[in-house]
């Protein structure tokens, strides 16, 4: 799971990268999209589970709070987790074979496709410490859906796009399109 990175989609085409062989691929077909359905499901349960909660008054103790965050932090790892497995595990690749002017423009589309990742990802953090704040110190049962949320994004992220590797991927790329 750790070796494929998706790098998304570019002229109809979705791309991902193996980092074990610095190959860039293509999908060939459409992945199975199955696991996704475990995130609806998860968060109606989550969401039920709260709302007992709150009712019978347990969330009155914000230590209990705290631990509840650390709980939906730790589910939400291995959540994400487990719908990039699956996926990644139903994917068809094959190498691709970008020529000299759509390797630019591909590389062009990476650096502007990291930062809108980067910002979309710090927003999630944000909105993740607010969650975690209306949770802890307010009375908003509703955050605890926000805040699972905000971490499968934050977890997704990191286990799909891994965007700490891009600007080696980017290079590597770069390369490749000037050796063609």
């Amino acid at each position: 799971m750790e070796t494929i990175i998706n790098l998304g989609i570019w002229e109809s085409k979705n791309y991902h990268f193996d980092w074990e062989n610095k190959v860039l691929l293509e999908e060939t077909s459409s992945p199975n999209y199955w696991s996704y359905i475990l995130l609806p499901v998860t968060l109606y349960i989550i969401n039920k589970i709260s709302d007992i909660l709150a009712k019978a008054g347990i969330f009155n103790n914000q230590l209990v709070r705290v631990g509840t965050v650390t709980i939906l932090g730790v589910l939400s790892y291995f959540l994400a987790a487990l719908i990039i497995r699956f996926y990644h595990g139903t994917l068809k690749l094959k190498k691709s074979e970008l020529d000299g002017e759509q390797g630019k423009k591909f590389v062009r589309s990476l650096k502007r496709r990291r930062g809108y990742f980067k910002c979309l990802l710090n927003l999630f953090r944000v909105l993740t410490v607010i969650a975690t704040l209306l949770f802890v110190f307010g009375n908003e049962t509703i955050a605890v859906l926000f805040l699972a949320v905000s971490f499968l994004v934050i977890f997704m992220f990191k286990f799909d796009y891994q965007l700490n590797r891009w600007l080696k991927i980017i290079k590597i790329v770069e390369k490749g399109e000037k050796n063609v």
